[in-house]
């Protein structure tokens, strides 16, 4: 009698069981005064900082960053993947791609600008508060400023560094 091979599950061993890495073309800004839950995203690093005069988060994760400010009910998760959130925005991934939109609650104003430049435009990771390379040009940045802050995510296959700026102005100061 002929043998046959087993019966088998498993995939051949010249191939990859993992599925296909997906080259991202957006990224998705999601705004809520709810902490998001974090616990499923890969955490790359944490730092505390100084936003608005509070206590503040700044993580780059693994699909892209989280900026939060508990005391002022903010929280700004960004990534390559779509979002949960009500109150997400759509930024493609290409030069020349401009956006603008705000988050506004009872304790915060925040307005973000985005823009798509060209990758010799990113400035380094030097002057960053955060800064995490995920690869020889591909980089998540986040510099804290007097108003707000920046991020830069580089995108070295789109040769693209999209930049953001995040200006935040709590309601202290708005009804001044």
């Amino acid at each position: 009698m002929p043998s046959q091979p087993p019966s088998t599950t498993e995939p051949p061993a010249a191939s990859d069981p993992s599925p296909p890495v997906e080259t991202p073309t957006e990224l998705y800004f999601g705004y809520s005064a709810d902490v998001p839950d974090l616990t499923t995203v890969d955490v790359k690093m944490v730092s505390p900082a100084t936003l608005a005069g509070e206590p503040a988060v700044l993580t780059v994760i693994g699909e892209s960053h989280y900026v939060g400010l508990p005391a002022l009910d903010f929280h700004e998760l960004c990534s390559c993947k779509p979002l949960p959130h009500e109150r997400t925005h759509e930024t493609p991934l290409s030069v020349g791609a401009e956006r603008e939109f705000s988050f506004e609650s009872d304790r915060l104003d925040a307005r973000t600008v985005v823009e798509g430049r060209s990758l010799d435009a990113f400035p380094g990771p030097d002057d960053a508060t955060v800064a995490y390379r995920f690869g020889p040009e591909a980089w998540t940045t986040i510099r804290v400023g007097d108003g707000g802050y920046e991020t830069y995510h580089t995108y070295p296959e789109y040769d693209l560094a999209l930049y953001t700026e995040t200006t935040m102005t709590p309601e202290r100061e708005a009804q001044r």
